[in-house]
């Protein structure tokens, strides 16, 4: 419920942004574009945290206890307003980019409320919904580590602003330099936040480039005639794909259920690799080598393909895989 109140605010912040943002920045590109907002992102982590730090270094500095009732109600509130400012700036940030990117890709295609609510939910670092897709568990071998990842970054604040400063105050031994440490939690918060806003505006891009790759792929589809086995063959490459993600996917649900609504076909098993190796050994030698070659940009819809996805794309004739994302080049 919480989470659903979110994506909404988000996504009307976006719709407010869209008209506002058509044309703007037109001699920039798109990877340009983000890396704007990534140090600008930098700069507002930075100085959001040094109003924190600078009313921590006042009280070092005329010798008041921090323990003191009002100084830790002064210090409390100043976190709140400031943390709740970066994270509110962070946001209009990614919002606005993400609007610029909007327009951009809305020349050529049109963009469902959906695919722009995925959009929003990347900013925002929030997950798709779980759905079950045509019979398709994402979430069917869900991988331990995402946890880890969520605790660490949950872990971020206490991690700069004590573990850090800790180490430093032992390492150092004049009491006068000591104090000024605290300004070191700046730089790492900077950082962080410029590194957060990279990895959201990353997965932005890649959502509408995997898009109109997947609008781009069911043009050419539709242009040809496609045999039966190639349907097949082509819908459990997605549908495994899915499985292989551990993650809802709102561009590989929409290439199966565009290609099952032309091509009605009943199809158990759908995540079996053995069952699409099989199918992929019966296409001719042309329609295999255009399969593998849409296998390693379904591949790419993640950021970059993994161990276990590696060893899959072994199988399926991607002998080598590219180190450089092609959706994002």
């Amino acid at each position: 419920m919480i989470e659903a109140k979110i994506e909404n605010w988000g996504l009307k912040r976006v719709e407010r942004y869209l008209p506002i943002t058509q044309g703007l920045f037109k001699t920039i590109n798109d990877k340009k574009l983000c890396q704007l907002c990534v140090v600008l992102s930098f700069f507002i982590g930075f100085i959001t945290t040094f109003f924190i730090v600078s009313f921590e270094i006042y009280l070092d500095l005329l010798g008041e206890n921090w323990l003191a009732i009002d100084n830790l109600l002064r210090l409390v509130v100043i976190n709140i307003v400031f943390i709740s400012l970066e994270l509110f700036l962070l946001f209009e940030v990614g919002f606005i980019t993400t609007a610029i990117l909007i327009n951009r890709a809305s020349a050529k295609y049109q963009f469902c409320e959906k695919m722009k609510a995925s959009l929003v939910r990347a900013v925002m670092e929030l997950s798709e919904p779980v759905d079950n897709i045509h019979g398709i568990k994402p979430y069917k071998q869900f991988s331990k580590f995402r946890y880890i990842k969520v605790a660490l970054y949950t872990g971020k604040d206490i991690l700069s602003n004590f573990i850090i400063k800790a180490l430093l105050q032992k390492s150092l031994s004049r009491s006068s330099v000591r104090v000024y440490i605290p300004l070191v939690s700046t730089l790492i918060t900077g950082f962080w936040d410029a590194w957060v806003q990279q990895k959201a505006l990353s997965e932005v891009r890649l959502r509408i480039s995997a898009r109109v790759y997947v609008l781009n792929q069911l043009a050419e589809l539709e242009a040809k005639e496609m045999s039966q086995a190639y349907i097949i063959a082509l819908l459990r490459l997605i549908a495994v794909r899915q499985s292989y993600k551990q993650e809802c996917d709102i561009n590989l649900e929409f290439f199966y259920d565009q290609l099952h609504k032309k091509k009605q076909c009943v199809i158990t098993e759908l995540e079996s690799v053995d069952l699409l190796l099989a199918s992929v050994d019966a296409l001719t030698i042309d329609e295999k080598a255009e399969l593998t070659v849409m296998t390693e940009y379904l591949f790419y819809f993640r950021r970059s393909p993994n161990r276990i996805e590696k060893q899959l794309l072994c199988k399926l004739g991607v002998l080598k895989a590219t180190k450089r994302n092609p959706l994002l080049c």
